[in-house]
């Protein structure tokens, strides 16, 4: 019972300190500023990020995807479907075997 009776207390002492507190008061130019603080520091973090993405590097990573995509098209030309097929069949153990066993 003494644990109950130290519960009721802490619950009521916390009750007591909610009655406390008061209304605060704000200028009434409090949200104009907090807003233009936030504008300001948003347009700096977009400046700051665009940046570092120059017309060179842009037209560096350009260049890096053209050459990728032709060397993957000469790569896709280059092997056949059945090629395709059987060496997937192997890796995952569906193709069959034409080869005789001793065990049968």
């Amino acid at each position: 019972m003494k644990t109950n009776v130290e519960m009721n207390e802490k619950v009521k002492a916390t009750f007591d300190s909610l009655e406390s507190i008061g209304e605060v008061k704000v200028s009434p130019f409090f949200k104009e500023k907090v807003m233009h603080k936030i504008r300001n520091a948003s347009e700096d973090i977009q400046a700051a990020t665009y940046s570092w993405f120059t017309p060179k590097l842009q037209l560096a990573t350009l260049v890096c995807v053209v050459v990728l995509n032709i060397m993957a098209f000469n790569n896709l030309q280059e092997t056949t479907y059945d090629e395709n097929v059987s060496s997937f069949a192997e890796s995952y153990g569906l193709s069959t075997t034409t080869e005789s066993t001793l065990l049968k």
